[in-house]
């Protein structure tokens, strides 16, 4: 078994017929039969913005031409990660089979989680996309801008999703643990609510920036709107790489071989 990390990635990215191809079989055989088809993918989003867009946009006192576009970023980064993290925890449990059968690179299980995010986020961007050029305040092309700040993202992920596989495949626990962490995580990340509400220099404001998730978020759906992310946003995922690579190939070379024990 390969212990390298970066090399298992490399030859994961190079080879995605099972992680890339095998999750889009997952997701075309799931609505195969249903009367709306791939359309199922636009419905929760549209159905989200739609009525708390409009609860929400009220209840805060937001314009709606300037929250749904907020709400709509925000959210479909947010299902994003949700979407990878959840997957990942379970990523060598649900892939057992595999993993005794003897296929032991265990970033293409990693990587099948980031592909099915993937497909939900594109078509979710379709709606936001919609949202933009309703709103007479947003510029659509500022979509333009995820070419370069999804990478950015993307490589936290990475070794963020790697690190919870393999916790995932020890403790049986840690599905459970993350579901009451993202609960939580929800409700103190800026999604429904914009970040303006609580200063940097205020007690709450503080505590909302030590939010990793906060930052992940700020630095895509900021520019998409045509603003500048805060600061600290960029320097927080720019830590959180440089520290979490370490660590993620650290884990990886040490704990790999024992995953066909532990699942």
């Amino acid at each position: 078994m390969s212990r390298s990390l970066f090399e298992d990635y490399r030859n994961s990215l190079r080879h995605p017929e099972f992680w890339a191809y095998s999750s889009w079989l997952d997701i075309a055989t799931r609505h195969r039969r249903t009367r709306l088809g791939f359309l199922w993918f636009l419905v929760p989003t549209i159905a989200f913005l739609l009525v708390l867009g409009n609860v929400y946009s009220q209840l805060m006192g937001y314009p709606r031409e300037e929250y749904l576009p907020y709400l709509g970023v925000g959210f479909v980064v947010w299902r994003f990660m949700l979407q990878i993290v959840n997957e990942a925890v379970a990523a060598m449990t649900s892939h057992k089979a595999f993993i005794m059968d003897g296929r032991t690179r265990l970033t293409d299980f990693v990587l099948r989680s980031f592909a099915k995010a993937a497909y939900m986020l594109l078509f979710g961007m379709i709606v936001v996309m919609g949202i933009l050029m309703w709103s007479p305040s947003m510029h659509v092309y500022n979509v333009l801008t995820l070419v370069a700040t999804l990478p950015i993202l993307l490589l936290n992920l990475s070794w963020i999703a790697v690190c919870l596989a393999l916790l995932g495949a020890r403790f049986r626990d840690m599905h459970e643990i993350m579901g009451t962490i993202l609960i939580v995580a929800f409700l103190i990340t800026p999604v429904l609510w914009t970040v303006e509400r609580f200063p940097p220099d205020t007690l709450r404001g503080t505590l909302v920036r030590l939010n990793p998730a906060f930052h992940m978020i700020d630095v895509v759906r900021a520019p998409v709107l045509g603003q500048m992310p805060e600061a600290t946003s960029f320097v927080f995922v720019g830590v959180l790489a440089l520290v979490g690579w370490p660590v993620a190939a650290l884990l990886y070379r040490r704990y790999a071989r024992f995953v066909p024990i532990w699942v």
